[in-house]
């Protein structure tokens, strides 16, 4: 199980993000548009996972859509942009599906998903989300399975330049969540996502996630980079990056 990307609610437009975190020292591209959401983004890519800033481009459309990180936006606009949840990336999603089947929690069915990137093509990808409201209370991870290879992923996105040069050295080293108990919390996710927790962190294979008690709303509230040449934090938008060498 690997993090696949962070999400951002952001309130300003995707050129305006890219001109935002360029500024503050992370290398932001235009992603694409999600017409059937209501929603764009703004990417930056590091070694094995991304940030997503995700703009809010028709409100209209999605107010309508019936789709997970799309109401979990709306919820979290209403307090201002900050950062919202993060994007898990499984072996298998199909088998993330069942597993949460036999343990009894209730999900989506696997969603098949799609944007036009500024180019022109079009890029597919499965998600599953675990069925909960929004609330001021920490969201369970999202899932996802993308149609290309991270390697051919990679090699396309590097043919569009939309790649930094130091790409390979740029990793999240540490995630941390609010939550109002840390330890229960490490456990409960550790539990439904079948890896290791230690007290209140959770491993992943290219990251870790630190549980902090927080009074709410709950949600992530720090990201650390490591690779930038850089030691100092920046906030873009609500929310808290750490750059660290």
């Amino acid at each position: 199980m690997q993090l696949d990307h962070i999400v951002h609610f952001v309130s300003g437009t995707p050129e305006e993000l890219v001109e935002t975190s360029n500024y503050a020292g992370i290398y932001g591209v235009l992603g694409g548009v999600h017409t059937q959401w209501g929603t764009a983004n703004t990417l930056a890519f590091l070694a094995s996972s991304y940030i997503e800033w995700l703009s809010l481009v028709d409100h209209s459309v999605a107010k309508e859509a019936d789709h997970p990180l799309t109401k979990l936006f709306l919820y979290d606009r209403e307090s201002g942009p900050g950062l919202g949840t993060i994007c898990l990336r499984p072996d298998s999603i199909e088998e993330v599906h069942r597993r949460f089947a036999d343990m009894g929690v209730a999900t989506t069915d696997v969603l098949d998903a799609s944007r036009t990137t500024p180019d022109g093509t079009v890029l597919r990808w499965k998600m599953l989300f675990v069925k909960e409201e929004p609330s001021n209370e920490l969201p369970l991870p999202f899932f996802i399975e993308w149609e290309q290879s991270q390697q051919d992923k990679y090699a396309d996105l590097e043919a569009l330049k939309q790649l930094p040069p130091n790409v390979e050295e740029l990793k999240v080293k540490r995630l941390v969540m609010g939550t109002p108990h840390p330890i229960e919390t490490a456990k409960k996710w550790a539990h439904l996502l079948g890896v290791q927790s230690d007290e209140n962190k959770l491993h992943l294979e290219n990251t870790t996630i630190e549980f902090i008690e927080t009074k709410g709303p709950h949600r992530l509230v720090g990201v650390d980079i490591t690779g930038t040449g850089k030691d100092n934090t920046i906030e873009i938008e609500g929310g808290q990056y750490t750059l660290l060498p």
